[in-house]
């Protein structure tokens, strides 16, 4: 079962259309405005080129009619509407489906800098850009595959993998490294930290190491696996 959210997310009408407050609109303009500054420079290539792709609006929250256009026509991928948090079978059958779940929620303005849960400012913008990348997208789905059919106690191994890849993961360009994780990406500090921060250990990206590394979900990462190019997750996609 997941775990309760003290957030309802929002039911799409007849249409498919969910219909935001303007407060809620202007949140996600504000953190739209301030998160595009934060990852200037920063962002890995594919990532700014999908974010071209997906053309976000920056005055209101898109509709996942919008998203879906879009991916569908790269990569075959869809985004799905679901509750603010839900269970691992629920999760991995929709990646497995090549259907990325987006909470229809925002947050708060009592949690504008930090929230723990993915909300839909964290699903769109911190990962749907990436979704257009053909290598990543098929790693994306393989996960899913993987996951749906593991048993519950081997789950914990991929949400490692999961965690030190699509949601912190780094990546070498040129000389320099790149932010590719939906979790960073989504978070002006985390953003900062995982490239310059003093305490942060970063490291080439070993599969039977990160499967052996947990993580805390309520602080700052105290390591990043880097890889060399996409093509890395794409050879994990592969394997038997």
């Amino acid at each position: 079962m997941a775990k309760a959210s003290k957030y309802t997310s929002k039911t799409p009408d007849e249409n498919g259309v969910i219909h935001w407050s303007e407060e809620e609109n202007k949140i996600w303009s504000e953190l739209v405005t301030r998160q595009l500054a934060c990852i200037e420079g920063k962002a890995c290539d594919e990532y700014m080129d999908g974010l071209k792709k997906i053309n976000l609006p920056h005055d209101r929250i898109p509709q996942l009619s919008e998203l879906n256009e879009v991916l569908l026509a790269t990569t075959g991928w869809q985004v799905a509407p679901v509750p603010a948090l839900i269970d691992f079978d629920e999760f991995f059958r929709l990646l497995a489906n090549k259907q990325f779940p987006v909470a229809t929620f925002i947050r708060s303005r009592d949690e504008f800098d930090y929230l723990q849960e993915p909300d839909i400012f964290h699903e769109i913008f911190g990962h749907c850009a990436m979704l257009t990348n053909p290598d990543f997208a098929e790693f994306t789905h393989k996960y899913g595959q993987l996951g749906y059919a593991a048993q519950k106690k081997d789950r914990v191994y991929l949400a490692r993998m999961y965690w030190f890849t699509v949601e912190f993961g780094l990546v070498k360009e040129g000389d320099k490294l790149k932010i590719y994780g939906g979790g960073i990406l989504s978070s002006p500090a985390e953003n900062n930290y995982s490239l310059e921060g003093d305490l942060a250990v970063r490291e080439r990206f070993d599969l039977q190491k990160v499967l052996r590394t947990p993580f805390c979900l309520d602080i700052m990462e105290t390591k990043y696996f880097v890889i060399n190019d996409f093509a890395v997750l794409f050879s994990i996609s592969q394997e038997k």
